[in-house]
């Protein structure tokens, strides 16, 4: 993961140096004002680009936009017009992908140095990229990598997202007591309690806005991590695309469980997210 994440943040700064070739997520995702704890980003460190290129073009219709050099492969996600993510090789120790989750924070520094000092470890210090923003990128005490960024133009506005993009992601903790006390402090969330069937539910609130939930970690023997949800039309329909293209089923939709609205995959480098049907 730190190879990954040393490898994004230099093809940040190296991309700031030259306009034409740089990633277009920091600028054109930023909207006047900042709205601090929502996840205003999300990247995907995959030991397979190729594979998970064709994935996430068969199963939401994304295009594929490369940058850089083999030196530092990035390539950004595109649901229509619309930036939905960016992707980014890396090799990991299970050879296994992972969605990366950017919490807009007021001041990078300041709460990198609060996560620090409550037990994460930071696996890229902040890095201030010339009109673009400021990112660093850590794993929290229980095992969770999340990233905090502050964009220089301000954050995308704060509302429902269209089919097949992000809707945002859920915490799933194996310490929710920890992760909840860490979370507050770093990023400054309120909480509400809720019960989701027999399911105790957190969600992390800042003012008005929900900004991410948690729950306990129901998959034995995995480390705490970050589970992003995409919005989708038909969840039975987008989980049969998985399925066809190499994903693994974790949770079939399930009356149970939000109504059968939700399905949970593996995609084939081993990311794990969900697909969830809302229209609130």
């Amino acid at each position: 993961m730190k190879k990954f994440l040393t490898l994004l943040c230099t093809g940040f700064i190296l991309f700031a140096c030259s306009p034409s070739a740089a990633p277009p997520i920091l600028t054109e995702i930023s909207t006047p004002g900042y709205h601090h704890g929502r996840v205003v980003w999300y990247t995907l460190a995959s030991p397979n680009p190729e594979v998970a290129k064709n994935f996430y073009e068969s199963v939401f219709g994304w295009t594929t936009v490369p940058y850089g050099d083999k030196n530092r492969e990035l390539w950004v996600f595109k649901n229509g017009d619309s930036l939905v993510g960016l992707m980014a090789r890396y090799n990991s120790d299970n050879n296994s992908g992972e969605w990366i989750g950017s919490i807009s924070a007021e001041d990078v520094d300041a709460a990198s140095s609060e996560a620090k000092s409550l037990g994460a470890k930071i696996l890229s210090k902040p890095v201030a990229i010339e009109n673009q923003g400021t990112v660093s990128f850590i794993k929290d005490p229980q095992g969770a990598n999340f990233s905090l960024i502050k964009l220089a133009g301000g954050d995308p506005e704060p509302k429902l997202a269209n089919p097949n993009s992000f809707l945002g992601m859920e915490l799933w903790s194996n310490d929710t007591q920890a992760s909840h006390q860490f979370y507050t402090q770093v990023a400054g969330y309120e909480t509400e309690m809720r019960k989701e069937g027999a399911i105790d539910y957190t969600v992390f609130k800042k003012g008005d806005l929900n900004c991410a939930g948690m729950l306990a970690n129901p998959a034995e023997n995995v480390r705490s991590h970050w589970l992003p949800y995409i919005r989708v039309a038909d969840v039975q329909q987008s989980l049969a695309k998985a399925k066809e293209n190499g994903a693994t089923v974790l949770l079939e939709p399930n009356a149970t469980i939000r109504n059968g609205s939700v399905a949970i995959i593996l995609d084939p480098t081993g990311a794990p997210l969900a697909l969830q049907v809302y229209n609130p």
